[in-house]
């Protein structure tokens, strides 16, 4: 007796679910590569004391953060804090671009510094259905499974 074909194994209805849920996971899972750039700035005077930059929803809710950092003043004293380090800075009629690695906090010592902050970042925003994805990969797979051994031993008895 010949062996069954493609075609005689997908007419399980088993195996047609499986099938049909392994391809809809594939296409839900590729959706999850789906990229949108985002973008923030702010710009404005900073006067003594102690400034957060950003937006900390932004900051937080976003991945792969690109920021730059445009300071100019005429007499300032500032310092950055980047996490644990702080760097100290005094500008005079001048102008400084920096890439920090984090939300920047700024605390001005004396006189006014000018800032533009912009930030840059990526959202996945349909990678949470990846976790569904991967759910309905199992489900077919066991389904697939069932489909494919019923039909083997369909074959074997000679049923179909």
């Amino acid at each position: 007796m010949p062996m069954g074909t493609l075609r005689d194994a997908m007419s399980y209805p088993l195996m047609r679910a499986g099938m049909i849920m392994l391809l809809l996971a594939l296409l839900i899972s590729a959706a999850g590569f789906y990229r949108v750039d985002k973008s923030y700035s702010s710009s404005g005077i900073l006067g003594e004391g102690m400034h957060y930059l950003g937006d900390d929803k932004f900051e937080t809710e976003y991945l792969y953060h690109n920021r730059t950092l445009t300071l100019s003043s005429t007499n300032a004293t500032f310092s950055l804090l980047q996490g644990t380090e702080m760097y100290n800075y005094t500008l005079v009629n001048g102008s400084m671009t920096l890439h920090p690695e984090m939300r920047p906090v700024i605390y001005v010592f004396n006189g006014q510094v000018n800032y533009t902050y912009e930030a840059r970042a990526i959202d996945y925003p349909y990678a949470v259905y990846s976790i569904g994805a991967f759910v309905l990969m199992l489900v077919g797979i066991v389904m697939s499974f069932l489909g494919y051994t019923q039909f083997l031993r369909d074959v074997k008895e000679g049923k179909k």
